[in-house]
């Protein structure tokens, strides 16, 4: 069972742990779109920077309700040998780029893994890692993350982001704006359950 800990910095389950390298730098809706959604008239400002905080909330939410990297972002996977193959995780994502697989060999020394030898496939759920079929996999050094791929996963552009997903994400921004301390009431939610009905397609099992 994947398990988040320090606000998605770091993602634990039994086939290794992720660390976040590079956070995205765009978002699935933009501060206009969502104050379209909140019926908030463009010259009001002074919630802007809020407004844009909830949006990142929404769209962490999003992503571990889904298991789905929304934006582009990359990623360490720190595992402690050569496995059968590389589950990362989390995805679908067909804009999977694998940077480099790294690992320690047997004298603890640090190596890369010719690239000849591996492929990504994004579009499986959650994504992969295969070896190639004459792929020379090498022993490791007896330690914790011997081996650690730096992959980067995700939409490049908020176009490329299914409408369900964006439309929670507003649903979600609008919930936060409204409520703003916590809530006892056991009908709610952590995620609008409209919301919810949006991302559940989209869900993937880690």
């Amino acid at each position: 069972m994947i398990k988040n800990t320090d606000l998605g910095i770091s993602v634990t389950s039994g086939y290794g742990k992720l660390r976040l390298k590079t956070a995205p730098t765009a978002t699935p809706v933009s501060v206009a779109e969502a104050k379209t959604h909140l019926r908030i008239d463009s010259s009001f400002t002074a919630d802007d920077t809020y407004i844009e905080t909830l949006i990142s909330v929404a769209t962490f939410a999003a992503e571990n309700y889904m298991n789905l990297w929304i934006m582009q972002q990359s990623w360490y996977l720190d595992i402690d040998s050569f496995p059968d193959y590389f589950n990362l995780l989390r995805g679908q994502n067909d804009d999977l780029t694998i940077n480099s697989i790294t690992y320690a060999d047997t004298a603890n020394a640090n190596q890369t893994l010719a690239a000849s030898n591996y492929f990504g496939d994004g579009s499986m759920k959650p994504a992969r890692i295969y070896f190639a079929p004459d792929a020379t996999i090498p022993s490791t050094y007896d330690k914790p993350n011997a081996v650690v791929v730096d992959f980067t996963a995700g939409n490049r552009n908020a176009s490329e982001v299914p409408a369900p997903i964006r439309q929670a994400i507003l649903l979600m921004v609008g919930t936060y704006y409204e409520t703003r301390q916590t809530v006892s009431d056991r009908t709610y939610k952590e995620i609008p359950q409209s919301a919810e009905f949006l991302l559940m397609p989209y869900r993937v099992q880690g």
